[in-house]
């Protein structure tokens, strides 16, 4: 009996995790701005050969700054 219920339960928070998550936007975006696909393929081809623990000052000679206020190459 209380293995059934411990499964209900976890169902039920299940259920309430997943309808949460359907219910919480996503990114909010201007519809009328359009993502530049060729700048983000650059950017992805820029990361890809970089390994997961690079830190930004190891990759700073490989990288260029796109942050805030650096105009793009």
């Amino acid at each position: 009996m209380t293995t059934l219920f411990l499964a209900l339960l976890a169902l039920a928070v299940l259920g309430w995790l997943v309808q949460r998550a359907r219910r919480t936007p996503g990114p909010r975006t201007d519809p009328s701005e359009q993502i530049d696909r060729d700048v983000l393929e650059q950017a992805e081809e820029e990361v890809r050969g970089l390994g997961t623990f690079t830190t930004p000052e190891t990759a700073e000679d490989e990288l260029p700054d796109w942050g805030p206020g650096t105009p793009r190459p």
